[in-house]
């Protein structure tokens, strides 16, 4: 006798943070949003059926905006390391005088992947859903955190290109110094050391601005060649399972 028949339901798997399988709450963060595609993976590894409608509009717009949120988030980090860091890099007497407090800032490779930090973070955290990316509610859920994540990506790459770009376009030198005088309270030794200090840096920001497109560009397409990657290896897998069987 099944437990139906004997009165015991089997007990459905309701999603983390929601009432009755609905998708209309919202979540706090991606970890949140995460823990939701791993409960929806596991309803659909287990075998049973889900309606296409069960992750709602709201739903789906709900991790959209997780998705959106993380990128923005992402995109605030970068720009606050790129202005620490990319004077740093610059000038070789501010490298020397940091690096005498933190060794490893005397490396130009440690400077730039400290930079890229939080965008690495991102887009590993965005490539192990891959595994969750099984079924047809999974797959909603999945492109609709992504997709948020890249449209804010996307704006927030542009931005920073036309910050920049702007940027070297309006710095003089006499812009350099009034900044120079006005920063350092005009002590003299200390403008004179933070004007050599633009100087040094105004011809790398034009390279940074297209180095910040190409590095927003990258971490928006990684996440979906991994999933798809690992989509054609397990449709390949399940082919070959098949042949075997069927021989």
């Amino acid at each position: 006798m099944s437990k139906a028949a004997a009165g015991k339901p089997e007990p459905e798997l309701i999603p983390a943070g929601q009432n009755n399988g609905s998708t209309q709450s919202t979540f706090g963060n991606i970890v949140d949003a995460i823990s939701q595609i791993q409960q929806f993976a596991v309803m659909e590894r287990s075998g049973q059926e889900i309606p296409e409608d069960f992750l709602t509009l709201r739903g789906a717009l709900n991790f959209f905006h997780i998705g959106f949120g993380n990128g923005l988030i992402e995109g605030i980090i970068f720009a606050l390391l790129t202005a620490l860091i990319l004077p740093i890099s610059s000038d070789e007497k501010l490298m020397t005088a940091v690096s005498e407090y933190f060794p490893l800032a005397g490396s130009r490779l440690f400077l730039w992947t400290l930079n890229c930090a939080p965008i690495i973070i991102a887009v590993a955290i965005c490539s192990f859903l891959s595994r969750y990316r099984i079924g047809m509610i999974t797959k909603k859920a999945v492109d609709s955190l992504l997709m948020g994540r890249c449209f804010c990506l996307l704006i927030k790459g542009i931005l920073l290109f036309v910050l920049l770009i702007t940027l070297n376009n309006h710095l003089t030198e006499e812009s350099a110094r009034r900044f120079s005088l006005v920063f350092s309270l005009r002590n003299a030794d200390m403008a004179e050391s933070v004007f050599r200090v633009i100087c040094s840096t105004r011809p790398h920001i034009v390279m940074t601005a297209y180095q910040t497109l190409a590095i927003f560009f990258t971490a928006m397409i990684i996440p979906f060649c991994s999933i798809w990657l690992v989509s054609f290896y397990r449709k390949s897998q399940e082919r070959r399972a098949e042949i075997f069987w069927s021989e």
